[in-house]
């Protein structure tokens, strides 16, 4: 296996070799592709103000902020390289990995924007999305919810958790102290042509805009965290996963035309709490 700056490994969906790494029998996925008789496109706001950056600008983009230090990539590992802000979310066993990638994206934005690292639970999400049940969905649904009520801290829903008790105003009001404010929504080949759609994908990335992507393919969702440059004319998807001891703290990089998401989603702004 190839490695992503000497220790992140980079995974290729059409390589079988890595079958086993990326659909181990130990873990869960959970991700069910969009309905669109139940959730049509128009329920979201298109991203059409969205000025994209042209591949022919990445290389700049990807050096200047490895000069800088400055992507979610740096911010997340810290100054060594190898002491991360916090530890991946897990959604041990359970199909809930399309609220995972959400919560992992507000998680990063409030790391962006300095704010104090607060681990938040995906089961609450998911739980009152699915009247408790333990069934798939696909990440736009569960950012609807963070943008509508929020998503509580670990502290009010813990993480794991599927007790109807944790369902109390005291966590919900929680809950909205950690709200999706602002998002690019609906990239999906749906709607633009895989192309295009990557290059949003790329746009919000190397803008530091934490990105729950949707893999049909993979059954599973994602938070991705940056466009990164695996050699010169070749780029992956540096991934926050769900899966406990998976990749390097959680990370690893998607290479290959299996790397463009189905559904995806960028995390512009969450409201900003100290707590």
């Amino acid at each position: 296996m190839d490695f992503y700056k000497g220790s992140i490994p980079i995974f290729d969906p059409d390589d079988p070799a890595h079958a086993e790494f990326l659909d181990p029998k130990d873990q869960c996925k959970g991700y069910t592709p969009r309905d669109y008789d139940l959730h049509p496109e128009g329920m979201f706001a298109q991203p059409d103000q969205m000025q994209v950056i042209p591949q022919s600008e990445w290389d700049a983009r990807y050096d200047e902020q490895e000069a800088q230090k400055s992507s979610l990539e740096h911010l997340f590992l810290g100054p060594d390289g190898n002491t991360p802000a916090f530890e991946n979310l897990d959604q041990d066993g359970v199909g809930y990995c399309w609220a995972h990638s959400t919560a992992h994206s507000v998680m990063l934005d409030r790391l962006r924007r300095g704010m104090p690292t607060v681990r938040l639970s995906a089961f609450a999400v998911a739980c009152k999305i699915k009247n408790f049940q333990d069934e798939g969905g696909w990440c736009g649904l569960s950012a609807k919810f963070v943008r509508d009520t929020g998503i509580p801290s670990t502290d009010f829903w813990p993480e794991k958790a599927m007790g109807r008790a944790f369902d109390n105003p005291k966590t919900w009001d929680n809950a909205a102290t950690h709200k999706i404010e602002a998002d690019w929504v609906d990239l999906t080949k749906q709607v633009y042509d895989q192309n295009e759609s990557d290059l949003q994908s790329a746009t919000a990335l190397f803008n530091n805009l934490p990105s729950p992507h949707d893999f049909n393919w993979w059954s599973h969702s994602v938070c991705a965290v940056r466009q990164v440059r695996i050699e010169k004319g070749s780029w992956g998807k540096l991934i926050l996963n769900s899966w406990k001891g998976w990749g390097r703290f959680g990370l690893g990089v998607l290479r290959g035309s299996k790397a463009v998401p189905n559904g995806a989603l960028s995390t512009r702004l969450t409201t900003f709490s100290g707590s």
